[in-house]
């Protein structure tokens, strides 16, 4: 039967339980490289869903996610501001000592910028990846949760 990619219309056991057969069949090939038999991609993309809606589950929930996120941009946003701000600052020497280190502030200047563009790309791009998790999504995952990490804790055995 196959399952839909979405998690809130998939059965989570059926899953798992197709997670469980995939973790026997390589350890018995001992090759996790194995391809996958025909069919099973859209139940490795629908798993792989499921575990990143598990992690955020797992760190508070996307809400809780959002604001750590959002917090995290706002501090290092800060320091690195603070940081341009000193090197700015650093302008005001006298014409010789900014003559003899005028290349090296620059260099400081452009990397504190590129940091602060990366800051803000990575911060736009996982707040995009946590509204992208539908909150039934979210609910059916918290809802299995004992028999997800069961299935993730179990050992496996050829």
């Amino acid at each position: 039967m196959p399952l839909p990619s979405a998690l809130n219309s998939v059965s989570i056991p059926m899953l798992l339980d197709w997670w469980q057969q995939r973790k026997r069949l390589a350890s018995s090939r001992s090759n996790l490289q194995t391809p996958l038999p025909r069919g099973d991609d859209l139940y490795l993309q629908t798993y792989y869903r499921l575990m990143e809606v598990y992690s955020v589950v797992k760190s508070g929930g996307v809400q809780a996610q959002m604001e750590a996120v959002e917090a995290f941009a706002e501090r290092e946003s800060a320091l690195l501001n603070r940081q341009l701000a000193q090197t700015d600052a650093a302008e005001d020497l006298s014409e010789v000592e900014k003559g003899r280190d005028s290349l090296g502030r620059l260099r400081d200047r452009q990397k504190i910028e590129q940091d602060l563009h990366e800051l803000a790309a990575t911060s736009r791009w996982r707040l995009q990846a946590l509204t992208a998790i539908d909150p039934a999504e979210e609910e059916i995952v918290r809802q299995h949760l004992g028999d997800i990490e069961r299935t993730l804790m179990q050992p496996q055995y050829a």
